[in-house]
């Protein structure tokens, strides 16, 4: 077996996910597994260039799955509106061969341009031809979101795959403090650079518009999120 770094994140009732195969530890070997009927649709998996994560824990409800669920409202209906290209919310597959990287946002866009230039194209699902499974190349825009465990994963990792990846923009939102912190990172010179410090409005190049997260107590006294463009 191929030296890597395993990281395995157990579900719920202490559930683990599938060991890995002795044969899956090259970055296409990997992409072949997790998209082969064989692998486990409940499982999250990672790969950055020989460090791996396969994840089957559940998401935070009030500081992960609330913010993914109103970044994705907000943005997909500024791209439909505006016929910008098309989002891939919750779970969608993206890899970049010379970044050695695959892995699965909260969030990723595509442009137009981007598909139609080849810049990203579209993998079949073998069994059903008139599926796709995996998103190939550079998108424009991806998002996560920190949870506990994927602070190193998000911040270092996967930052360091999407600059090799010349992917524009990197969002990054950050919800389990006392204040959210959201960033744009624009890509200048192959390496982010924030448009704006964390606790501010946040400028996309890619959307021509800026982005302001809010956070507020509902009725139940739990978080509300409101993700306002201008």
């Amino acid at each position: 077996m191929r030296h890597v770094r395993l990281h395995y994140l157990p579900g719920p009732h202490g559930r683990r996910p599938p060991r890995l195969p002795p044969d899956a530890t090259s970055h296409a070997a990997f992409r072949r597994w997790i998209t082969s009927p064989e692998f486990p649709e409940d499982v999250s998996p990672t790969f950055v260039d020989g460090e791996i994560w396969l994840s089957m824990s559940p998401e935070s409800l009030e500081t992960h799955n609330k913010v993914k669920t109103e970044f994705t409202s907000v943005v997909a209906h500024h791209v439909r509106d505006r016929d910008l290209g098309e989002v891939y919310a919750d779970r969608a597959l993206i890899s970049n061969l010379p970044a050695k990287m695959s892995t699965e946002p909260d969030l990723l866009f595509v442009s137009w341009a981007s598909s139609e230039s080849g810049r990203v194209t579209l993998s079949r699902r073998k069994e059903r031809q008139e599926e796709f499974i995996e998103i190939v190349g550079t998108p424009d825009m991806v998002l996560e979101i920190l949870s506990d465990s994927s602070v190193r994963k998000d911040r270092v990792r996967l930052k360091e795959a999407y600059e090799r990846a010349d992917i524009p923009e990197y969002w990054l939102v950050d919800a389990r403090g006392a204040e959210i912190s959201f960033e744009i990172l624009l890509l200048e010179d192959g390496a982010y650079r924030a448009s704006a410090p964390a606790h501010q409005a946040q400028t996309s190049r890619v959307f021509g518009a800026t982005f302001e997260l809010r956070r507020a107590r509902n009725r139940l006294g739990r978080f509300t999120y409101t993700l306002a463009i201008r």
